[in-house]
């Protein structure tokens, strides 16, 4: 599904070359819905920010650039996104479309921003897709954010390999969050296919919402063990609802298997339920891509949440380049609610720059991971 044209390769231009990677945006219908009210279930609401940024990324040195924008999966939060009022599992290629639509309408300065920069010459958008947004596996929910951004978006459904480094979502390496990309759409039986959705994806898309109303911060806290014993001392009849709920629905889909077409056994339910974490740890899947696939000396991950920088051996980098989301950490050394507007930079040689006797090191390209403070504001909304 992917374009198979997108090697990650480009030919030789004598015009600096970047590319900036951004991931867990989870855009939803909007902060407010239609009659004004405040939409509770939306977890991106700095449009005003991300449009600066790509400004400046389409601006100054960069405007006579080749700049590429790589929607490291998540930019959509599709899971979450109700139809006629109701969270469903029944995700099709029709309903992913009126999503799209509704996201497109709900953040007017975020596309209107990324219009910008695709028409800025020399400038384009990638899309890899994630597991909240894996609706975007269909070719028509493409077509509308391609046409929202007024570009041709290049889609990848799993990694993008960009000349040595390895840009991944990285669902794919949980077992509760994999897609199954053999079988990617569920069609038996049914009058139009449905996606074929892992069993965490499942949860964020039922049961989540409705924890979500009651408590917004619920998936936005880290760690979760220390949330667990702050939920039992403090807000324990919640907590215990959240409980029964949860339970419910393992109990549906694993355990009895009487929904939601889930098809493991006992041993494997057990297995998948040990693996459960928020917050996963890549180190591990990210050197084993680094040590397994000599052409890549850099991987770049997102779907954690977490700031990451990992060195396997010297020339081999793991990057985790976080979220745009608010979290709220827990850790005594760094306690407290915040939001850090990561990205990863990257910069190629200027082309010349790595003729002669330059080592092999010194000519690939550069990768850092940023943090984008922002243009500077007298004033900004803490509720609107």
């Amino acid at each position: 599904m992917a374009d198979p044209a997108a090697s990650g390769t480009t030919p030789p231009s004598d015009r600096p070359r970047f590319k900036i990677v951004v991931s867990d945006f989870h855009l939803g219908k909007g902060r407010h819905f239609r009659d004004g009210t405040q939409n509770i279930l939306e977890d991106f609401i700095y449009d005003r920010e991300f449009a600066e940024f790509v400004t400046y990324y389409r601006s100054g040195v960069y405007a006579e650039a080749e700049v590429e924008l790589v929607l490291n999966g998540d930019i959509l939060n599709l899971l979450q996104i109700d139809t006629l009022g109701v969270h469903t599992h029944l995700i099709t290629e029709r309903s992913v479309i009126r999503a799209v639509e509704r996201i497109v309408a709900g953040h007017p300065q975020f596309f209107q921003a990324l219009r910008r920069f695709a028409a800025t010459p020399g400038h384009s958008i990638t899309y890899v897709v994630g597991n909240h947004d894996a609706g975007m596996l269909w070719p028509g929910p493409r077509r509308i954010f391609s046409k929202a951004v007024d570009a041709q978006v290049t889609f990848h459904d799993v990694s993008y390999n960009a000349g040595g480094i390895h840009i991944e979502h990285g669902q794919q390496w949980e077992r509760f969050a994999r897609v199954d990309m053999r079988r990617p759409f569920i069609t038996r039986a049914l009058p139009e296919p449905v996606l074929n959705l892992p069993w965490g994806s499942l949860y964020v898309a039922l049961v989540m919402p409705l924890l979500k109303q009651e408590r917004p911060h619920v998936d936005k806290v880290r760690p979760f063990s220390a949330f667990r014993r702050w939920v039992l001392l403090h807000d324990f009849w919640w907590g215990a609802k959240a409980v029964f709920r949860s339970l419910k629905f393992v109990v549906h889909t694993l355990l009895f298997r009487t929904r939601f077409q889930i098809r493991q056994g006992v041993r494997a339910t057990f297995g998948l339920l040990k693996e459960i974490t928020l917050y996963p740890d890549f180190d591990k899947v990210a050197f084993r891509i680094l040590e397994e696939n000599e052409d890549v000396h850099t991987v770049i991950f997102g779907h954690t949440h977490i700031l990451r920088y990992r060195q396997w051996r010297e020339g081999k980098e793991y990057f985790n380049i976080g979220t745009w989301n608010e979290t709220t950490n827990l850790f005594l050394d760094d306690y407290g609610r915040q939001v850090r507007l990561t990205y990863a930079f990257i910069e190629y040689p200027v082309p010349g720059e790595a003729a002669g006797d330059v080592t092999p090191l010194l000519s690939r390209p550069k990768v850092r991971l940023k943090q984008w403070n922002g243009v500077w504001k007298p004033e900004f909304d803490i509720l609107a």
